[in-house]
């Protein structure tokens, strides 16, 4: 298994290096994001200001296992996730984490089973106008558990999905978009648990999801794919 990721790694990295110097795809646009016009959109407020320092919100990040009665984040939790996480330069294509090229091929999903002042249901971010997308309702019946099934996992009330959508930076950087679009993943990861601890909202990344009942959830196929979780939680 080693010797084979080592070869992944190699040829993933031979790769980037054919495409040095190559022109830009002009197809390739920076600042890219999906959105769905048909849907409610709802207006998310300024993110919250005045979080406690970054040292002392580092001391504090810890991933939680367990809790015995979560409760409901609020619009007002979402905004300042987002907005201070995901947000959108107001002057630039650019956001407040890097990606390849500017291209962007991570979407954010939230899934929550309730949501102060919104419900439940299952969300896209849209970071130009910083608002979410209810896309549908929950299917009836639905438990969390079905799309994080790691006996360990807390109990969440939202699950923040990111998904990538491959074609949106594969025309500039080829294969080499895989390992891009997971670091993307990552910055953004990092960037949500963070604001996640400032906040005393209880928050940990899980890979181990279920692939079919995300893409089922999402209603996505094999051009966009779900790339990493991350259960939120309140405690009662």
């Amino acid at each position: 298994m080693t010797s084979f990721i080592s070869k992944l790694h190699t040829d993933l990295r031979l790769t980037r290096i054919t495409h040095r110097g190559a022109p830009t795809d002009r197809s390739a646009t920076p600042g890219m994001h999906k959105e769905y016009p048909r849907m409610e959109r709802i207006a998310l407020s300024a993110p919250v200001t005045g979080l406690p320092p970054l040292d002392e919100v580092l001391a504090k990040r810890h991933s939680s296992e367990t809790t015995a009665s979560p409760t409901a984040l609020s619009l007002s939790d979402i905004s300042t996730l987002t907005g201070h996480a995901l947000g959108k330069h107001a002057d630039s294509a650019h956001r407040n984490y890097p990606s390849g090229g500017a291209l962007y091929p991570i979407e954010t999903y939230i899934i929550a089973s309730q949501l102060k002042d919104a419900g439940g249901g299952v969300y896209h971010y849209h970071p130009t106008e910083h608002a979410l997308e209810k896309l549908w309702d929950l299917p009836p019946g639905f438990a969390m558990p079905e799309l994080v099934p790691k006996p360990e996992s807390p109990a969440a009330s939202t699950i923040i999905l990111f998904t990538s959508v491959w074609d949106r930076s594969s025309r500039k950087y080829g294969d080499f978009t895989y390992p891009l679009a997971l670091q993307e993943a990552g910055h953004m990861s990092q960037n949500i648990l963070l604001v996640a601890t400032a906040l005393g909202i209880a928050a940990r990344p899980i890979a181990g999801f279920n692939d079919a009942c995300a893409e089922k959830l999402l209603d996505i196929q094999d051009a966009e794919q779900p790339v990493l979780s991350i259960v939120l939680y309140r405690n009662a």
